[in-house]
């Protein structure tokens, strides 16, 4: 029962008044009966006559078919965990396998690359000869110009190799790194290779290759993964883009908006360097996909 007490209050002037104060702890009377009894009234009064009867007290552990029961569901439960978990044998394996079909599929895209090379070979030389028989030479030195602007020939010369690496991370907090990968966060993107890229462009490049893969208008630098892909193959750092262009290549490439990029991720840790070379080999474009074309009489 709730219990009320009366408190005098008394102000200068005024008349003493009594005040109903209420119990703080009267809200909690509700809690604290539950806490003291736990177990509902009426089923503390059905044991209490079962009791008085003489009849045994009820218990989980005296009901063979609740024992059976749970035993069953474990049973269940264990079994089909069981059955869920790959063995590690079988899962090894799987992974072997899908490393071999990897590198079988490698293989076949390197053979048919080097197919296609030869094919081209033919091409270009049955094209020499045509021309060369026609004596069309201001034709052929068009065909060989713009051979080499598509990417279509191989081109060696004096140029620019820029090679860019990830910074040096031994020792870095596991914290850093991608959680989704496990590869460090600060890792060359295709980003920054496409900035690269464009800035020679505007310099004045005439061709472009990173690791050996020549890059032209058609050209996809992309991310996916840990991998940069460049014509839809994996490359792995550090990456030389490999320029060649006018001899004032370098100089305009100095102080544009790529140079300064270059000088960022510089200072991020990653290494940035710029060499003049007399020999850059571009090698010519793997695949090639003619989307105009006309008959030259």
């Amino acid at each position: 029962m709730t219990r009320l007490h009366w408190r005098r209050h008394e102000r200068p002037g005024a008349a003493p008044r009594e005040v109903e104060v209420r119990d703080p702890a009267a809200s909690m009377a509700l809690i604290f009966d539950a806490m003291r009894h736990p177990i509902d009234p009426s089923y503390a009064d059905s044991a209490a006559r079962r009791e008085a009867q003489g009849a045994p007290a009820r218990s989980w552990r005296r009901s063979p078919l609740l024992i059976i029961s749970l035993l069953l569901i474990g049973l269940m439960v264990g079994a089909a965990a069981h059955a869920l978990r790959v063995p590690r044998a079988v899962a090894q394996d799987r992974h072997a396998q899908l490393v071999d079909q990897i590198e079988t599929k490698q293989s076949d895209n390197d053979d048919a690359s080097a197919e296609l090379t030869r094919l081209r070979d033919d091409v270009a030389s049955a094209q020499k000869g045509a021309l060369d028989r026609q004596s069309q030479a201001g034709l052929k030195k068009t065909l060989d110009d713009a051979t080499r602007t598509a990417g279509l020939a191989e081109v060696r010369g004096p140029g620019v190799v820029m090679t860019v690496s990830n910074p040096d991370t031994k020792g870095a907090d596991s914290a850093d790194s991608d959680p989704r990968t496990g590869n460090a966060a600060d890792a060359v993107t295709s980003t920054d290779l496409q900035q690269l890229v464009n800035g020679w462009w505007r310099a004045g490049a005439t061709g472009i290759a990173i690791n050996g893969q020549r890059v032209t208008s058609m050209t996809a630098i992309r991310f996916a993964g840990s991998a940069v892909l460049v014509n839809f193959r994996p490359l792995a750092p550090p990456y030389e883009i490999s320029v060649m262009g006018p001899d004032d290549m370098q100089k305009t490439f100095t102080g544009s908006f790529a140079d300064q990029y270059a000088a960022s991720l510089r200072k991020s840790g990653f290494g940035v360097t710029s060499n003049a070379s007399n020999d850059v080999d571009l090698p010519a474009l793997d695949s090639v996909h003619v989307t105009h074309a006309r008959i030259v009489p």
